[in-house]
């Protein structure tokens, strides 16, 4: 399944060398398309070990890229406690009822890891909503339409012994999120994705149902590697798993995934529909940022009914 990805010849397509100020790393962006332009929402690891959230935008989604030197979400805010040592990891959601970009990050504090929620309309300002999910948790992605009369949303809670699963949550407006689900288990034994899974970018709406590329990691002497899967969820309960990959979809094969401040990991965040092809942008090793497209019919057809559920 990893040869139905191409890697872009212009990878890694943004590094620090890029930035128009000095940083540790650049990694896990966002992605969406506005006015003509991919605009990426950019993790950057500042010199004091600090993230925040960055913008970047391209005519044609590699190259040429114009970075916004001041952050977008700023971390350490006033006002803003839950955010004091982090903005970090964005997902986009475009949603048309509210003709509005819905921005879900991690907001990270000395009281752990959650879910922040923020808007925008245009790219230069974001409107900050407030946590939707307590620490510690993660990887959060809306879905760009109700269900039912409801939104929903992807999370990942770290739950007691550290188990890491996927689950879906619903809410009425953003704020008040309840009725929760699981969605993905982690794997057993030595699966690839053995240790945790989490969402990557927001599910897309195919014909098959909702697609999720995921990532999950397991240990290998001693360290986490990263590596991307891929699911089905179903159209109207997308707690339940249509299809699924029978094994990982993208791994760490190039130089710059294999080496950087965290080795063999790729990390997708951004997804973009255009035409018959999918484009993805991810993290790699934790240091840059990189894109691979797919033909979505390709990568749906490579799925298969799961055999049985996990646990």
């Amino acid at each position: 399944m990893e040869s139905l990805f191409k890697r872009s010849e212009q990878n890694p397509i943004l590094t620090i060398e890029d930035l128009p100020f000095a940083a540790q790393s650049v990694l896990n962006p966002g992605a969406a398309e506005h006015e003509g332009d991919i605009v990426l929402l950019l993790r950057v690891e500042e010199n004091d070990g600090f993230s925040s959230i960055y913008t970047a935008r391209s005519r044609n989604g590699v190259t040429d890229w114009r970075i916004e030197p001041a952050p977008f979400l700023k971390r350490g805010e006033p006002g803003w406690r839950y955010e004091e040592w982090g903005c970090e990891d964005a997902r986009i959601t475009y949603i048309p009822e509210m003709k509005k970009w819905y921005i879900t990050y991690t907001a990270y504090s000395p009281a752990g890891a959650a879910v922040g929620l923020a808007c925008t309309r245009d790219f230069l300002t974001a409107d900050r909503i407030g946590l939707i999910f307590s620490p510690n948790n993660k990887d959060a992605v809306l879905f760009p339409t109700r269900l039912g009369d409801r939104w929903a949303a992807l999370h990942r809670p770290e739950a007691s012994g550290a188990i890491e699963n996927i689950w879906i949550a619903y809410s009425p407006d953003f704020k008040y999120w309840g009725e929760p689900h699981v969605v993905l288990l982690e794997g057993e034994g030595p699966a690839w994705d053995a240790v945790k899974v989490g969402s990557g970018p927001p599910p897309i709406e195919t014909k098959e149902g909702w697609l999720l590329i995921y990532h999950g990691a397991k240990y290998y002497a001693g360290h986490l590697v990263y590596r991307a899967g891929a699911v089905i969820l179903d159209a109207q309960k997308p707690y339940l798993i249509k299809a699924r990959g029978p094994t990982c979809i993208f791994t760490g094969t190039a130089a710059y995934e294999q080496s950087g401040l965290v080795p063999n990991t790729v990390f997708p965040t951004g997804l973009i529909r255009r035409g018959d092809e999918l484009w993805m942008y991810y993290g790699a090793a934790d240091t840059c940022v990189c894109l691979a497209t797919v033909r979505l019919d390709e990568l749906l057809d490579a799925l298969e009914p799961p055999l049985k559920p996990r646990r």
